[in-house]
This record gives structure tokens, C-alpha cells and sequence, in this order.
């Protein structure tokens, strides 16, 4: 029996099935469920860090617990992994190798490089699981929706049991919330998921939720009072509202976000206002924001000292502020990664957001009529955006979330890819006299069309 028969008759079958049939399918060709949901615990601890706010919770060490899992779940995936390793995670393996490197050779305290470099190598383990497993869109989107989800409850227990320094909202967690420009930039690049999530959903209560969390994690984006978040803000907006406004036709969200907009400034935007306003004019209300930005003006440029004196390994990872003459580290992430690692690792750290957009654009070719894909790539194009621009002002480029995103459009796009070649093997099929055309790579799994 040739293949190009039984192709045909499975997929004529594969469209007579019900509904039910069909998710049993998909099931069934989607392998690696323990370390799949490794990952999504992971990344709930992570994202929501319960430690910190849930009562009894700081006493379990969840982070030690989901570390292990992942570990197990990693090494179960090995072979997926090597079969599915896309660019992108070859850049990171050599960013952690630069990293390495440079802590080897750092004039300053080779032990803190060290510690600080091996708690980055985390983010390769999440970036390889999420390569491995997530082979569906409805995993995808389910990774999504727990990165959103805790986020925006990361965002409400802020505002309720964090309090204001200065005017600005300090935050009582820990980790990557510790700091309220991390706290911004972390919620900012969430907030198009949450988006994203809200048009995907047909249930009003998912709707309203979503709606109230965006409201929610706007608010708290405002009360942080970060010029670098508000700019990363006003890009991932800009994009959001371009992608799905625009393109996408939705020319109400360009009302109401003008509206929100107004509204934030009004009952949340006061220290904002005068952050921005202290950025380059002294006043007797502004002088802590002008001083703020005049030491972070002295602090790239120190870094950018730190870099031409240590061009090739930096002065390793964590190493900056020691040198920096304030104690404080650079606000911008490409001279914290040039500095520190050296000019390798910024190319490196540059490349891999870079596969994030190449990967986006083309996801966007390959989803024409696939309303979902098509969300989910624009609001990682917007979350994406939001994060390259926010993370010339802060120092975010240790942070798992850029990496998490990278890994979100390499596993959509590779998703999108399998469907094309799918469906273009089901077209061939159908047509009569084309069975010389069709090709079939061995190595690859045989997927319906419909299961994607």
C-alpha cells in the first residue's frame, strides 16, 4: 500500500471523526506530560512566588521542590531536546558558557560571578523544557495564561500589602518583584498575554476577569512611578494597540485606552508625572528624580568605561557596582551584559531577542487564518517590544522573563511550522497525479492537520 494512499484515507477519516475523537488524538501525539506540567509548576512558583504572600508557604522550599522536578522532567525530555534545538537556545548555551568565562577571569570576586552565573544556568533548564514540550497550541496557551495569571495576582497582592516610599509602590516579595522597576517591567510585559487571553476567551467570566486584571496591573504599573516601565509601557501599548486595534480591527480599544489612560494618570499618575518631570529639570518637588537620573547618566557611562577597559569577559556577572564608584548597578541591560560579561555576551544577549522577533514574523506568515496563533504572536510582538525598549533603562538581562518570551515564540513558531508542512502534504494528497511531490521526512512525526 503506498503511503500516499493511506495518507489520504487517514485524513479523510481524521475529518470524519467527532470532536471527542479527535482531543483523544491529540493526547496521544502529545508526548512528555509529567515534564510539561514540571514546567507549568515551575513557572508558577516563579511568576507568583506564593512564598512571599500566601501564609505557612515561605517555611516549603517550592523553589528547591520545583527545581528537582524540572531537573527530572529535563532529563526525561533529553531527546527531544537535542532533536528540537532551535537557534535560539544555542545562543544562550554560549551566553552561559560567556558568562562562565568571564567569572573565571573577573579582576574583581570571582566567587559572587560564579554564584551569580550558575543561578542564571536555571533559565537554560526552563528554555529547554519549554522547547520540548510545548508541541501544541493549546499548551502553549496554557503556559501563557499561568505566566498571566500570576502576574496580575502578583500585581493586586502589591498594591494590597505593599506600601508607598517616596510615592512610589514598594513591593514586600522578593526575587525578580523586589525592586519597583522590576516590578513594572515584569507586569508591562504580561500585560498583552492578558490581552491576548481576553479576546481568546468565550466565557464572560474569563472576559471580565481578564479585563479587571488589566485594569489592575495598569494601576500598579503607575503606582511603581518607573520612567523606564512607563516607556516600555507606552511601546508595548503602542504595539498592542497597532496589532490589535489596528490590524486587527478592533478600533474600540483605541477609545478606551485613551480613556484609561487619562483616568491612571489622574488617581495613580502623580508620581509618575513628577519622575518624569525631574528627569531633566531640578525643582525643590523634583530633585530626588533629577538626582535619580543624572547618577543613572553616570552609571551607563561608567559602564560603558567598564566595558572598553574589559572588552572580551567583563568584570563578571554581579561584578559592576563594585567598580561603579555609587555601589549601584548600570540601569541599562546591554551595558550590564557588555560590562559584565564582555562585548560576547552582549552580541550574544542582543541575538537572542533577536530570534524572538525574527521567530514572531515569521509565526505571522505562516498563521493567516488561524485566529489564535495569530493572537498569541501579537502579543508576544507587543510584550517583546515593550521589553527591549524597557530594558535600556533597567537591569533586567539576568531576568528569566526576556528568555521565557524567546522561548514562547520559538515553540509558537515551531508549531506553526509543523501545521504548514501538514497541511501541505494533506493538499498534495488530495490532488490527483501529484504523488511524486510528496515528500516525507522520516524524522518527522506524522501529525494531522487537525491536531495542531
Amino acid at each position: 500500500m503506498s503511503f500516499v494512499n493511506s495518507f489520504a484515507d487517514d485524513s479523510v477519516n481524521a475529518m470524519a471523526m467527532d470532536s471527542t475523537s479527535v482531543r483523544k488524538r491529540v493526547v496521544r501525539q502529545t508526548p512528555l506530560f509529567g515534564a510539561y506540567a514540571a514546567l507549568l509548576l515551575f513557572m508558577c512558583i516563579y511568576c507568583a512566588r506564593p512564598e512571599d504572600w500566601i501564609p505557612g508557604m515561605s517555611h516549603v522550599p517550592l523553589a528547591k521542590i520545583a527545581a528537582i522536578l524540572a531537573l527530572l522532567a529535563l532529563a526525561v525530555s533529553l531527546q527531544h531536546v537535542r532533536d528540537r534545538m532551535p537557534r535560539e537556545v544555542h545562543f544562550l548555551i554560549l551566553l552561559i558558557a560567556q558568562l562562565f568565562a568571564a567569572s573565571v577571569m573577573s579582576p574583581v570576586w570571582r566567587g559572587g560571578a560564579l554564584q551569580n552565573t550558575l543561578n542564571f544556568t536555571k533559565v537554560l533548564m526552563v528554555v529547554l523544557m519549554i522547547t520540548a514540550t510545548v508541541s501544541t497550541l493549546q499548551r502553549l496557551r496554557l503556559l501563557i495564561f499561568t505566566q498571566a495569571i500570576s502576574v496580575s495576582a502578583i500585581a493586586v497582592v502589591a498594591i494590597w500589602k505593599g506600601r508607598l516610599i517616596v510615592g512610589r509602590l514598594e513591593g514586600i516579595l522578593g526575587g525578580q518583584y523586589g525592586d519597583p522597576n522590576d516590578l513594572a517591567l515584569a507586569i508591562i510585559i504580561s500585560l498583552p498575554l492578558c490581552l491576548a487571553l481576553l479576546f481568546l476567551s468565550r466565557n464572560s467570566f474569563w472576559k471580565i476577569l481578564w479585563s479587571v486584571s488589566i485594569l489592575v496591573m495598569l494601576y500598579a504599573v503607575f503606582l511603581t512611578g518607573s520612567r523606564g516601565g512607563f516607556l516600555a509601557l507606552v511601546v508595548a501599548a503602542g504595539v498592542s494597540l497597532w496589532e490589535f486595534a489596528i490590524r486587527g480591527r478592533r478600533r474600540y480599544l483605541l477609545a478606551f485606552a485613551a480613556l484609561t489612560g487619562l483616568v491612571l494618570l489622574v488617581s495613580a499618575g502623580g508620581t509618575l508625572v513628577g519622575r518624569l518631570k525631574g528627569t531633566f529639570n531640578v525643582t525643590e518637588d523634583t530633585a530626588a528624580a533629577y538626582d535619580s537620573a543624572r547618577s543613572r547618566r553616570q552609571l551607563l557611562l561608567r559602564s560603558i568605561e567598564v566595558t572598553m577597559e574589559h572588552p572580551l569577559f567583563g568584570v563578571g556577572p554581579g561584578n559592576f557596582n563594585q567598580l561603579s564608584g555609587q555601589w549601584h548597578t548600570t540601569h541599562n541591560s546591554l551595558t550590564l551584559m557588555s560590562s559584565e560579561g564582555g562585548v560576547p555576551a552582549l552580541i550574544l544577549y542582543v541575538l537572542i531577542l533577536w530570534c524572538g522577533f525574527k521567530n514572531l514574523r515569521a509565526t505571522k506568515r505562516l498563521a493567516r487564518g488561524r485566529t489564535e496563533s495569530r493572537l498569541l504572536a501579537r502579543a508576544l510582538l507587543a510584550s517583546l517590544a515593550g521589553y527591549a525598549v524597557g530594558s535600556l533603562f533597567l537591569s533586567d538581562a539576568y531576568q528569566f522573563f526576556p528568555y521565557i518570551l524567546a522561548g514562547y515564540t520559538t515553540a509558537l513558531f515551531s508549531i506553526e511550522r509543523k501545521f504548514a508542512v501538514q497541511s501541505r502534504k494533506f493538499e498534495l494528497a488530495q490532488q490527483p497525479g501529484e504523488e511524486k511531490k510528496l515528500y516525507v521526512d522520516p524524522a518527522e512525526p506524522e501529525i494531522s492537520p487537525l491536531t495542531s
